[in-house]
């Protein structure tokens, strides 16, 4: 469930470079927000967790991210349709 409707944008910092990134707030015990690139069509997601570590996962489609981000558990979807097929790069 989401917290709010609308995005919020983050500059996010990556190796490559800060990248601005839309995010949708997340009502989960473990997932504070999940997002993707703003510009751009870069098929990246990144996911912030409650306890503040933020991965970036390789290879999700904007359509994908969005799906976890509005799925009834976004725990769920990201560990059975996300993390068996995405490689992550832990950001902090």
């Amino acid at each position: 469930m989401l917290l709010e409707t609308a995005n919020r944008h983050f500059l996010v910092p990556t190796p490559e470079g800060a990248t601005t990134v839309s995010a949708r707030m997340i009502d989960s015990s473990n997932i504070s927000w999940i997002g993707w690139p703003r510009f751009g069509k870069q098929p990246l997601m990144f996911v912030e967790f409650k306890d503040g570590s933020r991965y970036v996962y390789a290879g999700v489609s904007r359509q994908k991210a969005l799906a976890c981000a509005k799925a009834k558990s976004s725990g769920s979807y990201l560990a059975k349709r996300i993390k068996p097929h995405h490689e992550a790069l832990k950001l902090r």
